[in-house]
Parts: structure tokens; sequence; C-alpha cells
């Protein structure tokens, strides 16, 4: 053992005389966003306020070697709700600590990879609201896995493994072993036309008191047009979601739900208009299904609660967001915004089109390689 760990120190010490550099960031969110859904009595999702602010320092090394770029960093995920207080340090959320390689390759291509307990926001592919609600992505901005990513000069693609739950024992009977699979990408494939995918493969297995599994995948190809154009940005989407689900247990044959999805964009003068609508099935058929008394619920959905359409047959969802996202500098973003939420009126539960609006103020810092 001693022989070995001499030979791995010698092999290890001519890459760190080599471009090795003290490294560090930061990152800080502030975030108020008010839910209003007084219209829809609530029944399609709740009415709150998030109101908090996040500060997440890092430090470690880059050990630059040739085209390779090596990272290591570790770092705390401080998160304060306002009007909340401090009770027993709870500021203190998490702790990260990830590997992070970046490779220049041969034709101006890049790889990056990443594995530890690291930061969401290094995904970068487009996952829509059936996907993640944008409150639990505040609340779960951690991945514990891995991610790889290709970036060309058409070509775009990741996949990233989050390993959300581990195995319980005779103190958490109940915790089951999750994980899921997210992937995304996108091909240029003629002039201003893009072809795209989003998919997640999510995997809600047993628990000691709990024996049964369900699975919940979901499948997002998509086409758009992005022209050149007066606009800043021009976009039209359209595609279709697509699941398979199935719960082993209560159930023979899988529930399938589908529907179709367009997006469009539009903005000039940091004003940006965002319409996406969909139509189609309930894409949460689980939601209310239990095992031992215990409802599926947020554990096994993480998208918007909207989907959840209470209906047998198809309806509509529509989302129209209207922003001001200023170009302050490379390391702000800023964002206020208001968004519409509209849906088809459902005469069982007494709800019409308008199912309610959120109010939204964002500011966000990213200091990288603080030296």
């Amino acid at each position: 053992m001693k022989r070995f760990l001499i030979i791995a120190a010698l092999a290890v010490s001519p890459i760190l005389s080599r471009g090795q550099v003290f490294d560090a960031g930061l990152r800080f969110h502030y975030l108020f966003n008010n839910y209003e859904y007084g219209a829809s009595n609530n029944l399609f999702d709740d009415s709150f306020t998030l109101h908090a602010v996040r500060m997440t320092p890092e430090a470690g090394l880059v050990i630059d070697h040739g085209k390779y770029r090596h990272r290591l960093r570790a770092g705390l995920d401080l998160v304060k709700e306002m009007g909340s207080g401090i009770e027993d340090w709870s500021i203190f959320r998490e702790f990260i600590f990830y590997y992070n390689l970046g490779v220049s390759l041969d034709g101006g291509g890049r790889f990056e990879a990443v594995a530890g307990h690291f930061p969401r926001s290094f995904f970068k592919g487009s996952y829509l609201q059936p996907f993640f609600d944008d409150d639990l992505l505040f609340y779960d901005s951690n991945v514990e896995g891995m991610l790889f990513r290709y970036e060309g000069e058409k070509i775009f693609a990741e996949i990233a493994l989050d390993w959300m739950g581990q195995y319980g024992d005779d103190d958490h009977p109940f915790r089951r072993e999750r994980f899921q699979v997210l992937t995304s990408g996108l091909w240029n494939f003629a002039g201003a036309f893009n072809l795209g995918w989003a998919a997640s493969f999510y995997h809600f297995a047993c628990s000691p008191a709990c024996p049964n599994v369900v699975d919940n995948h979901m499948l997002n190809p998509w086409v758009d047009w992005r022209p050149h154009s007066w606009f800043d940005s021009l976009s039209l989407g359209m595609g279709g979601i697509f699941t398979y689900q199935l719960d082993r247990v209560a159930d023979d044959r899988p529930k399938c739900p589908m529907g179709l999805w367009s997006l469009q964009t539009i903005s000039k003068w940091n004003i940006h208009i965002d319409n996406s609508f969909y139509w189609g099935q309930d894409l949460m058929p689980y939601y209310s299904a239990s095992y031992g008394g215990i409802e599926y619920g947020r554990d096994l959905y993480f998208g918007d609660q909207n989907f959840h359409t209470r209906r047998p047959d198809a309806s509509w969802v529509d989302y129209l967001t209207v922003a001001y996202r200023p170009n302050i500098t490379e390391w702000l973003q800023l964002e206020l915004s208001l968004n519409f939420h509209l849906a088809q009126a459902h005469p069982d539960l007494k709800t019409g089109v308008f199912r309610g609006w959120q109010q939204m103020a964002s500011l966000k810092i990213k200091l990288d390689r603080i030296k």
C-alpha cells in the first residue's frame, strides 16, 4: 500500500506543478415570487410567497494541463427565507463538493463532466414546466450524482444522474430509493431550424416499509424556428410530451398520458414575452394515489401542478410571461416578470379559464474564478 501511494504521488506531482491555481466563486440569488391562485380556489396550486435569498461561496483548485482543465471545489449553500428567523443554524442548507473536468476538443467543440454534489446551474438544457416547477428548482438547487455535456458548433447534448434518495433503514423505514436521469439536446440541422429534446427517466423505488416501485418517464421532442429579424430574439417551437407511468403494485398496465406543446418567445428592448401552450391529457395520473396511506404527490411529480388537470379527457393549459430582463453586466442578471396561468374551465371543480398569476423579482450575481 505504501509503495502504491509513493507511485501515485510521483505520477500526480508533475501535473500539480503546472498550472495549479487557487480557484473560488460566489453565487448570489435574491428571489421574490408571489403565487396567487385564489381565482381557482387553490385547487391546482397553492397561493404563497417565496421570498428568500441564497448565497453559495465556493473555493478549490484549478489545474490546467494542456487542453484539459481539472477543477475541485467545495462550498456552502446558505439560504434564508424572509421572516422565518434562524433556528439551529438552519441557514446552512447544504455542503457542496465536486470535481469538474473541461476538455477543449479538436475542431472547436468542448466536453464537460461534473461528479459529486454540485449546483444545478451546471445544467444548460431546456426542461419545460411539466419537468420542474420553478419553486422546486429554488429549494432543490443541487444535484447528487454526475453530469456529462458536449457542445459543438451545431450540436449540444447533456445527460445527468441525480440520486435523490437512499434505500431506507430501521430509522427511516419509509425513505425510498429514488433516482432521476435527465437529458437534453439540440441539433441546428438547417439554418434557423433546430431539432431538440428533453427527457426524464425517474425511478421511484422501494423502501423497507413500501415494497412497490413506480415508474415516471417523460420525453419532450421538439422543433423550432429562430429567424433573424428586427427583434432581439424570436422563436417559434412545436413539440410533444409523451410519458410512460406504471405503479407496479396497483396496475397491470402502464398509463401513457401525452399531449402537444408549443412555445413562442419574442424580445425587444429587454422586454420578453413568452407563451407556452399545452393540449393533452392529465400528466400526473398517480398524483393522489398512495401506498400504505402515503400519497405519492410531489415525491413522484416535480412539474407544475397545473398539469395535473383532473380531467379524463384532453384539455389545454397556457402560460403567458411578460418580463423585463435588462442587459446590465455579464455577471449580474435582473428580472421583473408577470406570469399568467390559464387553462380550460373545469365545471365540476367550478373553476374558470383564469387559474392565477405570479409576480416575480429576481436578482442573480455570479462571480467565478475569483483569485
